[in-house]
C-alpha cells in the first residue's frame, strides 16, 4: 500500500470527508467494473457500488491495514453481492467489451466473421457457458469467476472471501464438475 493511500485512509478514519472522497475516486472505477461483473446490470451494479462505499464509510474505522485497501473493499462488495443474490436468487457475470477472458478466447477460436456458421456456433457456446454459470450456487460461481476469469490464486480467493483454502477448492471442484456435466453436449457435438 502506498504511503499516500495509507495517509488518505488514516485521514478518512479521522473523519476527513475529502480524504474519503479521494479514496472513492481512486478505487471507484475498479469497484464499479467488478460490480458490473457481479450483477450484469447497470442499475444493480450502481446499487452494489453505492452499498459497498456506504458500508466502507461506516466501517472504515475497522480497517486495520492488515491487507490492501482494495482487498478489504472487494471483500465487502463480495459479501454484499452474496447477500443480494440470496435475496434475489439471481446472479450473473458480465464481461466488459474491453476485457478478454479465457471463454472469449475459446469462443473466438470457434467463430470468425468469415464463417457465419462458426460464428453462430461460437455464440451458442458462449450462451451455453453463461447459462451453465447461472446454474451454479452463488459461492461456486463467484469462486469460479475469481479463479478462471480474474486469474486469482486459491489463497487470494480464500482471503477475499474470508474462508479456508479447502473451502475454496471444494467450491471450485464442484463448479468445474457441474460445468463439465452441463457443457458436455457442446463438447461432444464439436467432436462429431
Amino acid at each position: 500500500m502506498s504511503l499516500e493511500d495509507k495517509s488518505l485512509i488514516l485521514r478518512a478514519q479521522a473523519g476527513d470527508k475529502r480524504a474519503f472522497a479521494e479514496l472513492m475516486r481512486r478505487y471507484g472505477e475498479r469497484v464499479m467494473n467488478q460490480a458490473l461483473r457481479f450483477t450484469r446490470n447497470i442499475k444493480d451494479a450502481e446499487d452494489l457500488y453505492q452499498e459497498t462505499f456506504l458500508k466502507v464509510y461506516r466501517n472504515l474505522g475497522g480497517f486495520r491495514f492488515e491487507s490492501e485497501f482494495y482487498t478489504w473493499v472487494y471483500r465487502i462488495m463480495a459479501n454484499i453481492a452474496f447477500s443480494q443474490y440470496r435475496r434475489r436468487k439471481r446472479f450473473s457475470y458480465l464481461e466488459s467489451e474491453e476485457d478478454s477472458t479465457p471463454w472469449d478466447r475459446v469462443t473466438a477460436q470457434n467463430g470468425c466473421p468469415e464463417n457465419p456458421i462458426k460464428e453462430e456456433e461460437g455464440r451458442r457456446l458462449k450462451d451455453a457457458i453463461y447459462a451453465a454459470l447461472s446454474k451454479l450456487s452463488a459461492q461456486q460461481r463467484i469462486v469460479f469467476i475469481m479463479k478462471h476469469y480474474e486469474g486469482k490464486k486459491i489463497r487470494e480467493i480464500a482471503e477475499l472471501l474470508e474462508c479456508s483454502e479447502g473451502t475454496v477448492k471444494r467450491y471450485l471442484f464442484r463448479a468445474v464438475k457441474k460445468l463439465q456435466s452441463l457443457l458436455k453436449p457442446y463438447y461432444e457435438e464439436s467432436l462429431v
